[in-house]
């Protein structure tokens, strides 16, 4: 049987390797995955296609808006 394991020399990997996302960062990936998919993002879609109640879209939907946009913008240089 063959046993993989780091050499002595190689660092070891952080505890958390996988850092779950906030509210707001989440909200901004399906609001980008909604418009790429070219549904028009709203309120009531977003509520009806995610699991986010309204009461968060309503607290942290400009935000996410915000967010999506700066992460849908290319920059080609």
């Amino acid at each position: 049987m063959i046993a993989y394991a780091l050499h002595k020399t190689m660092p070891k990997p952080a505890k958390a390797a996988l850092i779950e996302k906030t509210l707001v960062e989440r909200m901004a990936d399906r609001v980008l995955e909604l418009g790429m998919n070219g549904i028009a993002v709203t309120k009531d879609v977003l509520f009806e296609h995610t699991s986010f109640t309204l009461e968060e879209i309503e607290q942290h939907g400009r935000e996410a808006c915000n967010l999506a946009r700066s992460r849908a913008v290319r920059r080609v240089a």
